[in-house]
């Protein structure tokens, strides 16, 4: 498979898991204006109530969609008809050289700071992890949201308050459905780490992985990452996707013998 091709894969399954996590509450999504566009073959979001550039961007940009000024001009119509400047998430590297010289004729330039390393496994075979002393793990549903929601936003804080609600609203309504398992981490029967598998078939997603302050170092993380990847495989997928700005995180996933396959930077408007 050609590198674009896989980066096509990849921010689809990205683009799955974002959609998942704005839509999880209809009734909230709707005061929260979030809008969802597959326009031009690309994805976009749009959230009105917030001017968070990851919740305002498109994906897809010359991997996804054909990159041509039409598209291009479609894009940008769709983001200035609710008020935001256009927001451009590039994978650098698999994006044709074509696609990128039309976003600079057009004014667009890499954004520093948005930086997002995009990580793939698709060895043959598992990888070997050493069992954590009292970790057990179990896929949970609605009768867990609370906790799981409780935990998880330990290590999402900076996403404020309203990002709770949503991953409880996820856990409570899609997870016990085949497009989504959420699994919860217990040390001596005490929750201590999260994680989502998001099946976008032929790809598997990784996300929202995090671990209490109080359980870190010793491996648990590695746990989680390895036991959400063989139940994918268990359902025959066999490319793994996950990204991080998170060093730590980058390297749990490296330990494993995953690959940085690219790093995906916004592209906005020079001002």
């Amino acid at each position: 498979m050609r590198l674009v091709e896989l980066a096509a894969l990849m921010q689809r399954t990205e683009g799955v898991e974002i959609t998942s996590y704005l839509v999880a509450d209809p009734r909230r999504a709707k005061s929260d204006g979030v809008r969802v566009s597959h326009a031009g073959g690309l994805i976009s979001w749009t959230m009105g109530s917030t001017d968070s550039g990851f919740l305002n961007r498109a994906l897809g940009f010359g991997t996804m969609s054909d990159a041509t000024g039409a598209v291009l001009d479609r894009l940008e119509r769709r983001f200035a008809a609710v008020g935001r400047p256009p927001r451009i998430a590039v994978a650098q590297g698999p994006t044709p050289r074509s696609a990128l010289r039309l976003l600079e004729r057009s004014g667009y330039v890499p954004e520093a700071g948005t930086e997002e390393h995009i990580y793939c496994y698709d060895r043959r075979e598992l990888p070997r992890v050493r069992p954590v002393e009292g970790l057990t793990m179990e896929r949970v549903g609605p009768q867990h949201a609370a906790e799981y929601a409780k935990i998880a936003f330990a290590s999402f804080t900076d996403r404020g308050p309203w990002f709770r609600g949503i991953l409880e609203a996820l856990v409570r309504r899609r997870g016990h459905g085949r497009s989504l398992s959420a699994y919860l981490g217990r040390v001596d029967g005490v929750g201590a780490a999260t994680g989502m598998l998001f099946d976008v078939r032929p790809v598997a997603g990784l996300g929202n992985g995090s671990v209490l302050p109080k359980f870190r170092g010793r491996g648990i993380q590695t746990a989680m990452i390895a036991h959400r990847m063989r139940a994918g495989w268990e359902r025959g997928l066999r490319i793994f996707v996950g990204q991080t700005q998170n060093p730590a995180s980058a390297n749990n996933l490296e330990d494993l013998g995953w690959r940085l396959l690219y790093t995906e930077v916004d592209w906005v408007r020079a001002s």
